[in-house]
Formats: C-alpha cells, sequence, structure tokens
C-alpha cells in the first residue's frame, strides 16, 4: 500500500507540476462538460442536415442516440462515427485527446493555444511568521481562473490598446532651435474576431508639438495593428508628458465614445547649453 505522501511525489514527479487536486478535478470535469455539450451539438447539427436532405436514419442510429450518450460517459467522444458525423467525431476525439495528454495544472492545460481569451494562473507564495520564538514558513497558493486578456468580441473598456516608443531622456542645445524627436504611436485592436473603426486624434499642448499626421480615421481587424511616425517638436529643456492621443469609437445605435489613456509617456529634456 503506498502512501499519500508517496502518491504526491510520484504524480509531481511524473508530470513535472505541482499538485493541486482539487482545481484539477475541477478543470477536468468542465472541460468534460464542455466536450460533452459540444459533441451533442454537432451530432444535433448532423441530425437536422440529414432530415433537410431527406435521408432517412437508420433504425441503430437512432437506438444509439438513445443510449450512448448518457450510459457511456467519457467514451461517448469515439463512439460516434457511426453515426453519420465521422468528420466531425475525428474533430472533437482530437481535441479531447489532447487535454487529456497535458497534466491539468500544466501549461498546456491552463494557457492552451486555442481559445486565446481566458487564461488560468496558480500563484505561489509564501510568508515566514514568527511562532512562538522561532520563524515559520507558510506556504500556499491562489488559483486565479478564466481571466480575460484577449477579448474575442466585446471589451468593457477601450477595444483598442495604445503604446509609443520614443527615447525618454535626451540633451539638446536649444539655442540652434527646436527639438525634433522620433515618436511611433502603435494602436492595436484588443478584440481578436471583430474589426473596429476608430478616429485618431492628437489633443492640442501649449508646451509642445508634434509633426505628422495627427488626425485621421481607419478600421481595424481582429488581432491588428497600426504604426503611426510623428515626431515631437520640443522647445525648452525640461519634463514633458507625450501622452496627447483621444480614440474616439463609434457605437452601433449610439453616439460615439471618446478616449483618453492615463498612462504617462515622460521624455526628459535637458539643455545642454544651461
Amino acid at each position: 500500500m503506498v502512501s499519500d505522501s508517496a502518491l504526491s511525489k510520484i504524480r509531481s514527479h511524473r508530470y513535472g507540476a505541482q499538485v493541486t487536486d482539487f482545481m484539477c478535478r475541477e478543470r477536468a470535469h468542465e472541460v468534460f462538460i464542455s466536450t460533452l455539450q459540444s459533441h451533442r451539438l454537432e451530432k444535433e447539427i448532423l441530425v437536422a442536415e440529414q432530415e433537410k436532405e431527406g435521408q432517412p436514419r437508420h433504425v441503430s442510429q437512432i437506438r444509439r442516440e438513445k443510449t450512448s450518450l448518457p450510459e457511456q460517459g467519457s467514451n461517448v467522444l469515439s463512439s460516434s462515427a457511426a453515426s453519420g458525423g465521422q468528420h466531425q467525431s475525428q474533430i472533437v476525439s482530437n481535441s479531447a485527446s489532447s487535454l487529456v495528454a497535458a497534466h491539468p495544472t500544466s501549461l498546456a492545460s491552463l494557457c492552451p493555444h486555442r481559445g486565446g481569451s481566458n487564461i488560468n494562473i496558480i500563484c505561489c507564495w509564501s510568508a515566514v511568521v514568527g511562532n512562538e520564538c522561532r520563524d515559520v514558513t507558510i506556504k500556499g497558493q491562489h488559483h486565479l481562473r478564466d481571466l480575460l486578456v484577449r477579448p474575442l468580441n466585446k471589451s468593457k473598456g477601450c477595444p483598442l490598446a495604445l503604446t509609443a516608443k520614443y527615447k525618454s531622456n535626451l540633451s539638446h542645445n536649444f539655442d540652434n532651435g527646436p527639438l525634433d524627436e522620433a515618436v511611433e504611436i502603435t494602436i492595436c485592436n484588443r478584440l481578436i474576431e471583430t474589426e473596429v473603426e476608430f478616429e485618431f486624434a492628437i489633443i492640442d499642448n501649449s508646451e509642445f508639438d508634434f509633426v505628422g499626421t495627427t488626425s485621421f480615421h481607419c478600421s481595424l481587424t481582429g488581432g491588428d495593428e497600426i504604426s503611426v511616425p510623428l515626431q515631437a517638436r520640443i522647445y525648452a529643456g525640461g519634463v514633458y508628458n507625450l501622452q496627447s492621443v483621444r480614440l474616439t469609437v463609434p457605437k452601433a445605435g449610439s453616439t460615439a465614445v471618446p478616449y483618453l489613456f492615463p498612462l504617462q509617456w515622460t521624455m526628459i529634456v535637458e539643455d545642454s547649453v544651461a
């Protein structure tokens, strides 16, 4: 008879991951239910297509549909090829086998390449506390499930992400004229499957100017991005926040929504003569 500690060591060595049993069971149950529902939906679509085309179903096929799903449980994924949906069944079987091959707490299972919108995170922590004149190390884990990182179709905030490339520390002799420094602004569509239409505009600033295309209308497909090359014209030494972008996204059936971004793009410019 093998003890629980020995089983834990064997399991950890086998899968190369920390043991989080209750999360494994919860995740495995969710994956099974989701796969089973997808399989049932595919069979219903297949039956509807057959009835639409006027193809009669065999008696054995009808009996199999009544008995296979409730009785066979997890084996249902490999038993539906005879129902006429062999191609769809093969797809479901392949996806199920890929999930079984990966440990429930592995990166392949928690952060799959397909799906792309939600991730699961295991956060391990430890703390040293005093207990009866001696330090005791306490360890634990936080399980963060279904975190939305890249929405598919909808977003609570702005569906566009905004970044900029520029030099943050510069020195310039302003006796020779103002400083023109390159700034590249990149706009990315955070939605994976939805096209986003927007209007780009630079807000006027009394301390510096932008030279280049400061306003335009554009549309980005899901996951696509566009870069806008500009020149920041600085007239004196100082610390400047270059974040002056406003993105306006039209909403269907309502007024357009303007978005301003709080993250600062700080540029420190030193006058080399002073």
